[in-house]
């Protein structure tokens, strides 16, 4: 009878370590397929700053920033939807966990708080960052009120976000930074909407994410952005990107006159499209 017990303990012990080699094997299988993805992706993103950067945008150079652009955007949903599908696939794994910590900012936290409302390990000492994330994201919900901060400007002078905010104009907070090609490609767009809706009630405000202000001011010059700047030029340890959970750029809020969210993240022909709906022709 000991004996008996004492095989089975071992083979039980066998089967948890197996389970545990095959749990890391697809983390690690899963970092270095989305890794050598990403680098593809990175590749176009530099490709893209380095066409654009310091250039005025004209008709051709927009064609082809926004031809690259468009296989960038291609590429890196392509790499985050075979992401998502390990994770469909792992999700009574405890290791997963590591997954979800790592990539939050890639796989968009709307998606992250769905996954974690079913997850089994949810609780994990190691997503506790990711679970106050996701509290901060719903203070970004349509109708939420803003949530104030303070940066400075080009001078130097500190000023609120309130101070900009529900003062009786949709206000749209754009999150940049000039190192980031994405956010130059869209730039153009975003000053559209604001040369035909500025003088009917619209108002843009950036705030970057740059980490030096050499860098954030040469980007503002070399853009030709018309309106208010702020950054403390801490880059992605910004209190901006604190405060609104903020994990990649692009990234822009819309607020309507009273200082409540409308929604996030409008670009292109969508921010367009809601101006035209918000304030007509």
């Amino acid at each position: 009878m000991k004996k008996t017990l004492s095989t089975l303990t071992l083979v039980l012990a066998s089967v948890s370590v197996y389970a545990q080699n095959a749990s890391s094997n697809f983390v690690d299988e899963t970092n270095k397929q989305f890794e050598l993805q990403m680098s593809s992706v990175k590749e176009k993103e530099m490709e893209l700053r380095s066409l654009i950067q310091g250039k005025e945008m004209s008709p051709e150079l927009r064609q082809k920033a926004d031809s690259i652009y468009t296989i960038y955007s291609q590429q890196y949903g392509m790499a985050v939807k075979q992401l998502k599908a390990q994770l469909e696939s792992h999700r009574e794994e405890a290791a997963t966990a590591q997954l979800l910590t790592k990539y939050q900012r890639q796989l968009g936290l709307d998606y992250l708080g769905e996954y974690m409302s079913t997850y089994k390990y949810s609780s994990a000492e190691e997503l506790a960052s990711l679970r106050s994330t996701l509290a901060i994201e719903e203070q970004k919900k349509p109708g939420s009120k803003l949530i104030d901060f303070s940066l400075p400007d080009e001078a130097g002078t500190e000023h609120a976000l309130s101070e900009y905010v529900g003062h009786g104009k949709y206000v749209l907070v754009d999150f940049w930074a000039s190192w980031c090609g994405p956010c130059r490609a869209e730039m153009p767009n975003v000053k559209d909407a604001y040369e035909r809706f500025h003088d009917k009630g619209f108002e843009v405000l950036g705030i970057s994410f740059d980490n030096t202000r050499d860098a954030w001011l040469k980007g503002i010059a070399e853009l030709g952005l018309m309106w208010p700047q702020l950054s403390d030029v801490k880059g992605w340890k910004s209190i901006a990107a604190q405060k609104y959970g903020v994990h990649a750029i692009p990234f822009t809020i819309l607020f309507d006159k009273e200082g409540r969210i409308i929604t996030t993240n409008l670009r292109g022909q969508a921010l367009t499209n809601k101006l035209q709906e918000l304030l007509g022709e």
